[in-house]
């Protein structure tokens, strides 16, 4: 059994959904039973986000009107793939609901964070029904499930955290009887409910959590991440055209890598099906031909000084300690406490006794709010259109000498001089801070120098 998550690229379109199931075929093929996880259709929920926003803020009419869009385009889709009416029949009282919630928002005025969550729920549950219509015409024993085992913490209606102890015991009692009777589920991703059945999104990346989760409760060893990318590359291909796809990856290198602009999957993904003794592979969904990337608790050893290079932009904040009294223990701890209760990722951070200097994404909520109250707290630099630019090594580099002296070799030949230096203990990954505009520059000479 293999449970394959599809991106909402794959559910986008009557085509992709037709790839979707030339893949279930050929897994069923090869004596599997899919467990199939998946995302809303492209683009639906920030469609869906717009239409709750508009309709807080008076403009009902646009919302009703982006409604029937988004109703239109899973119809047609539908009319695509010759399975409207058993379609409709699965959605009707769906687009009933989510109908009656838009005027409700726009009646109250109010789009509040759970009525957010509920709202976009809808994406998965109308795309799971579409792609459950259409296997079912193709003669496979299929089931829509909307994902309401995942059970969560309660703590927050966006990004809430899953209760594995209750979620594997709600899994199972669910879904044990139709996989014995060789029924495949298809699952909505992103969501799960807290205790009191009230619907909890997962956060950034959710459904290829949700993917990540049912494998773990399942007991299924390999999760399968079908998007529209071939894998991991070893550097964008937008800045380096002779990058190549890795084969193999260990975690810690895939985590680095995705949380520094690597946009393949959420490193939260893979974290929990890894520590269980699985394994995930990305695959495209438009080239299923191509093996992809594994990721794995225990790569193959590697040779080579940097296996990818990844980056991604910010801006680079530094405070004067030295203008202030306080010492910087207090700051450090002001810092982290301001953080932690507007929810602003810190990317990098480097200290010394007369400056802290740390890297924010620039798209972060609150950030305006963060600045400005971290200002009240010591005099600081803004200094924007930086990148932070991720260079990492294989697991087992660690120890080897000269590796940080070629990188920084490769630098100085660029031209580009590095205003912000971090690496981690493994010495897995080293960080650079350079102007966006160099950027690309010391990405394509690193790899040309150390990867390949």
């Amino acid at each position: 059994m293999k449970v394959l998550k599809f991106g909402g690229t794959s559910m986008g379109n009557a085509g992709a959904l037709r790839q979707i199931e030339a893949i279930f075929r050929t897994n069923i093929g090869l004596g599997g039973q899919p467990v199939l996880v998946c995302s809303a259709m492209g683009g639906v929920t920030d469609q869906l986000i717009e239409i709750g926003t508009l309709a807080e803020r008076r403009r009902l009419a646009r919302a009703m009107e982006l409604y029937e869009q988004l109703k239109d385009r899973h119809l047609q889709t539908a009319e695509e793939l010759h399975v409207r009416p058993a379609f409709e029949a699965l959605t009707e009282s769906l687009f009933s609901d989510l109908k009656n919630l838009i005027r409700g928002i726009g009646l109250i005025l109010e789009f509040s964070e759970r009525s957010r969550a509920y709202l976009t729920s809808f994406g998965e549950r109308l795309s799971t029904r579409l792609l459950t219509a259409f296997l079912k015409k193709q003669g496979h024993p299929v089931q829509q499930f909307d994902a309401t085992f995942i059970k969560t913490s309660g703590k927050n209606f966006l990004r809430d955290e899953v209760n594995y102890h209750e979620t594997k015991k709600q899994v199972q009692a669910v879904l044990s009887t139709p996989l014995q009777q060789g029924i495949s589920p298809v699952i909505t991703g992103f969501f799960g409910t807290n205790a009191d059945s009230v619907i909890s999104l997962l956060g950034r990346g959710g459904s290829d959590y949700s993917g990540a989760v049912l494998a773990v409760s399942l007991g299924v060893k390999q999760l399968e991440i079908w998007t529209d990318v071939d894998g991991f590359l070893t550097a964008d291909p937008r800045i380096v055209s002779e990058a190549s796809i890795i084969g193999q990856i260990g975690f810690q290198e895939a985590a680095e890598l995705c949380f520094y602009g690597a946009k393949v999957l959420h490193p939260k993904t893979i974290r929990p099906v890894i520590e269980r003794g699985g394994e995930v592979r990305i695959r495209n969904t438009f080239k299923p031909k191509n093996k992809g990337t594994l990721i794995t608790q225990h790569p193959s050893p590697s040779r080579v000084p940097v296996i990818s290079i990844s980056s991604k932009g910010v801006h680079m904040i530094t405070l004067d300690l030295f203008a202030i009294r306080q010492n910087k223990r207090e700051v450090m701890s002001a810092l982290f406490g301001l953080s932690s209760n507007l929810e602003i990722n810190i990317d990098m951070i480097a200290a010394s006794e007369a400056q802290v200097s740390f890297c924010v994404e620039s798209n972060q909520d609150h950030l305006d709010t963060f600045l400005q109250q971290l200002h009240e707290i010591c005099p600081i630099d803004i200094k924007k259109d930086r990148s932070v630019v991720c260079i990492v090594s294989p697991g087992d580099v660690q120890g080897q000498i000269g590796v940080a002296g070629r990188i920084f070799t490769t630098i100085a030949e660029s031209g580009v001089s590095v205003e912000m230096y971090s690496q981690n203990a493994s010495e897995i990954a080293q960080l650079i801070v350079v102007p966006s505009a160099v950027a690309h520059k010391v990405i394509a000479n690193i790899h040309k120098n150390l990867v390949q």
